[in-house]
């Protein structure tokens, strides 16, 4: 049995709300990927606040407070307090960044060039890309275990973890050349189009280091 399957059974346990706090996250990211998506593709109302949204905080904090609240209490199996408050933490400057990029494309949406419009759709393949492999990678990190007493159950989260690590690299070049292409085409593009763009792009680029230390966290506990 796993440290995450095993602790969970005990009450103070701060693993299972831990874990849980981390799918909503990932929940989120996919549904950020569609808002994203639709921004372009679709005649969406951009300009209203995600319904998803209005659920999203409520319940990451809850769960926040559950994992401060048993991380401190005694339990029949030792907890890495250390470890899972960094987690938490990380966890939690996602789903800040979530929400700020959530509300950033509620702006209007700027006007492109026909290459940086080209450009913008090839970074949200990248951004879809990689949010579905960590929704993914999430899923299977909770199936085998946070700690992987067995030799197999270790190789195999090394391949999840460096699986997800790939896609957020591929995003991560992609935001750097998306970056240069903006500035490429400043000539030609209004002002306040390109900060906001810009502004989208910092946002998104913290988010993939955000999520590439909420892997090494992962693999670390």
């Amino acid at each position: 049995m796993d440290l995450t399957t095993l602790t969970s059974l005990f009450f103070g346990s701060a693993y299972k709300p831990l874990s849980q706090h981390r799918e909503v996250i990932a929940d989120a990211l996919v549904l950020l990927n569609r808002q994203l998506q639709s921004r372009l593709t679709s005649d969406d109302q951009w300009h209203q606040r995600a319904e998803w949204l209005i659920d999203f905080s409520p319940s990451v904090e809850k769960l926040e407070q559950e994992v401060l609240a048993r991380v401190n209490q005694p339990t029949l199996t030792a907890q890495r307090k250390g470890q899972v408050l960094s987690l938490l933490q990380t966890q939690n400057n996602l789903a800040n960044l979530i929400c700020r990029l959530a509300e950033r494309l509620t702006y209007r949406p700027p006007m492109l060039t026909g290459d940086l419009q080209r450009s913008v759709e090839q970074l949200n393949q990248h951004f879809a890309r990689a949010v579905f492999c960590l929704k993914s990678g999430v899923a299977k990190q909770n199936r085998l275990g946070m700690a992987g007493f067995r030799k197999p159950q270790s190789r195999a989260l090394l391949t999840i973890n460096q699986e997800v690590m790939i896609a957020v690299n591929g995003l991560q070049g992609r935001i750097s050349a998306c970056k240069g292409e903006v500035f490429h085409n400043e000539g030609e593009l209004d002002p306040l189009d390109m900060a906001l763009l810009l502004l989208s792009l910092e946002d998104m680029d913290d988010l993939t280091l955000w999520i590439r230390l909420m892997v090494i966290h992962m693999q670390r506990l």
